[in-house]
């Protein structure tokens, strides 16, 4: 049987990678009952290890982004072009186009993912996680037992029934069923395909009965208070939800400055590719509303492309070059500790 029906309050502290995960808010997570997860996306192993050390939750999740495949000539030179056109926005930031071909070079498809599993399982009893989740990618059958035999549950994050079935078929314990409103990054299998628009509710209907239940199924993308989160929580297989933009302007959350800023007054949010070359929802900006089509779906060449962008933007207070992250419950979102943030969720 899963952790997930240990719980004493079903709403689990979703990964956000880049910044808003902490330690922090993973032991507020676990103070109220639930579950929090490390974001292992974008870190190196000894960074994933050092939160996972400074954590005193009783247990905990680490998510982790699953490798990507090596874009090929065509694709790089599609998103040199994409950099080109954003030459006078990096100018206005104070950054050196020049700068361009080693960004690119140093764009990791891996995102290191080899040595960051390793510390997860290699990690000492007292702060080895109790469930590692995988993102973009599914964990491989050997994966799957390899995490068994370390005593840790192997989850993933699926945007449709197909890989839902296929995580399954692998040996996955649990499910985390991410839904149109999620903020962030969907959990496509690759960077071309399309998310799908499936309401949260049909979606997971459709995954639990292909499924067959076999698996506890997490439900999460747009869940930012009490009724929503209730209404998930009456799905079908369903026995927790995930949330993060309803954690973002917590106490504990590492959210940025520019980030909480640019939450304020419920801000309409979008689906956009501009930001790093996958499809994540995010708050609109001029920005996101002019590039359009013109993004190529190449990740993470384009993530490697902008990151210095956003964070200058962070720096200087741009909202608009920021990718503030948010899922379509943005408008629910308040501050307060995380404890706090997450009974309220709950209905306690």
């Amino acid at each position: 049987m899963s952790i997930v029906h240990d719980l004493s309050c079903p709403v689990i502290a979703a990964p956000m990678a880049g910044g808003p995960s902490t330690p922090a808010l993973v032991d507020a997570a676990d103070a109220a009952g639930s579950l929090g997860f490390l974001a292992g996306g974008y870190l190196g192993a000894e960074e994933l290890v050092a939160q996972m050390a400074e954590t005193r939750a009783a247990r905990f999740g680490v998510n982790l982004f699953y490798p990507q495949a090596d874009p090929d000539a065509a694709d790089l030179a599609a998103v040199v072009d994409y950099a080109r056109g954003l030459e006078h926005r990096m100018r206005q930031l104070g950054l050196d186009p020049g700068r361009v071909p080693d960004w690119l070079r140093d764009a990791d498809p891996t995102d290191r993912f080899a040595a960051k599993l390793d510390a997860v399982c290699g990690a000492g009893k007292e702060r080895r996680p109790a469930a590692v989740s995988c993102t973009f990618g599914l964990f491989t059958a050997a994966e799957v037992d390899r995490l068994h035999a370390s005593g840790i549950e192997a989850w993933a994050t699926v945007a449709d029934a197909r890989a839902a079935c296929e995580a399954v078929d692998r040996g996955i314990d649990t499910l985390i069923v991410q839904g149109p409103g999620a903020g962030g990054h969907r959990a496509t299998c690759t960077v071309a395909e399309e998310p799908g628009t499936q309401p949260l509710a049909d979606l997971v209907a459709e995954v639990h009965r292909s499924t067959g239940g076999a698996v506890p199924i997490v439900a999460a993308g747009g869940l930012s208070d009490a009724v929503s989160v209730a209404e998930a929580l009456a799905l079908p297989g369903v026995v927790a939800v995930a949330c993060g933009t309803a954690l973002l302007l917590s106490d504990e959350a590492g959210t940025a400055p520019v980030h909480r800023a640019a939450l304020a007054g419920a801000p309409r949010t979008v689906v956009t590719r501009a930001y790093s070359g996958r499809p994540a929802r995010g708050v609109a900006t001029p920005f996101t509303e002019g590039v359009g089509a013109d993004v190529p779906a190449v990740y993470p060449a384009v993530n490697a492309v902008m990151r210095p962008l956003r964070a200058a933007a962070g720096h200087t207070g741009d909202t608009e070059m920021f990718a503030a992250w948010a899922g379509t419950g943005v408008d629910h979102v308040t501050g307060g500790s995380a404890v706090s943030i997450l009974r309220r969720l709950s209905g306690a």
